[in-house]
């Protein structure tokens, strides 16, 4: 691939990770209608020098640079790698979430910042982030040697992969959820919620409920990177990967709870979504790396033992 992709391609991850981590920001500080119209702020191009305006706008400036280099990334996939179909599917599919992104953003303004679209629009954010971090993968990692002879084979080790990627989202969609509705502050205490497991009251439930998934994730994730690093043995890469999503899910967890003993500081509430993010993101490389070293391991048993002949 050429330089100017790759350097696109990086880009474009990283802008789309200051994006979510400036909207957690716009959400902790309150600065959602700090611009109260859309796509202008306050009727101008170049807006007021006030603190929630500007938090604001710079949500909304990087989400533009967001979009500029997601549109010149699909470009010149056209241009130079249109052979690829999964590289060219995951640009479509990068693009049209940019695009989606960018109009739910107008939307959550128009209604006044209605806890359902932010949660909508947190979810576009985090499959926008997967596919940049795809096809990073794809000229990062891809092309890494892999040693598949040192891969045993893991039972149903597809819907393990998808089940995992699938609770770390659900973690995510809970946490917006549970600040959508008001119920981020119901627990001032951690592990448990006012002595109890499960108190009484819809908020109490809800908090309580994210905290449970919390360790559901953790639980399955440590399982699965302790499956993968098991059966991989010398493949270095897979435990590089594997470690690093097991390390930051529980770094994500240790600050779930020194958010709630700092009384919810929105320092903290912004960290916790960035880091979140990050748990993401380090869980969809996983499962790309093992994807690969798995299917690859696959073909040479399957051929091995005769079955394609």
């Amino acid at each position: 691939m050429t330089i100017t992709y790759k350097v696109v391609a990086l880009l474009s991850l990283v802008v789309s990770f200051i994006q979510i981590a400036l909207g957690g920001f716009v959400r902790a500080s309150e600065s959602g209608l700090g611009c109260p119209d859309w796509p202008l702020c306050h009727g101008k191009i170049i807006p007021p020098f006030e603190f929630h305006t500007l938090i604001e706008y710079s949500h909304r400036l990087n989400g533009s640079l967001l979009g500029i280099l997601v549109a010149v990334l699909l470009i010149i996939c056209i241009m130079r790698y249109r052979r690829d179909k999964q590289l060219m599917l995951a640009n479509y599919a990068a693009f049209t979430l940019v695009v989606s992104a960018g109009i739910l953003g107008g939307i959550t303004v128009i209604t006044e910042l209605a806890w359902w679209i932010r949660l909508i629009h947190l979810g576009i954010a985090q499959f926008l982030a997967a596919c940049l971090m795809y096809i990073t993968y794809k000229f990062a990692f891809d092309n890494l040697s892999n040693d598949y002879s040192y891969l045993n084979p893991i039972r149903a080790w597809k819907w393990k992969i998808i089940l995992c990627v699938s609770l770390v989202f659900l973690l995510i969609v809970s946490g917006s959820y549970m600040v959508g509705i008001g119920a981020s502050s119901s627990c001032s205490s951690w592990p448990l919620c006012k002595g109890l497991s499960i108190p009484d009251g819809i908020s109490y439930q809800v908090h309580m409920g994210h905290r449970y998934i919390s360790v559901v994730t953790l639980a399955f994730v440590g399982y699965i990177s302790i499956e993968l690093m098991i059966h991989a043995k010398g493949n270095k890469l897979i435990k590089r990967v594997t470690h690093s999503a097991l390390g930051l899910l529980g770094i994500q967890i240790i600050l779930g709870a020194v958010t709630v003993w700092s009384g919810f500081s929105s320092h903290m509430k912004v960290t916790h979504l960035s880091v979140a993010t990050l748990v993401w993101l380090s869980v969809i490389l996983m499962s790309l790396v093992a994807e690969k070293s798995f299917s690859k391991n696959d073909l040479v048993n399957n051929v091995a033992e005769g079955k394609y002949a």
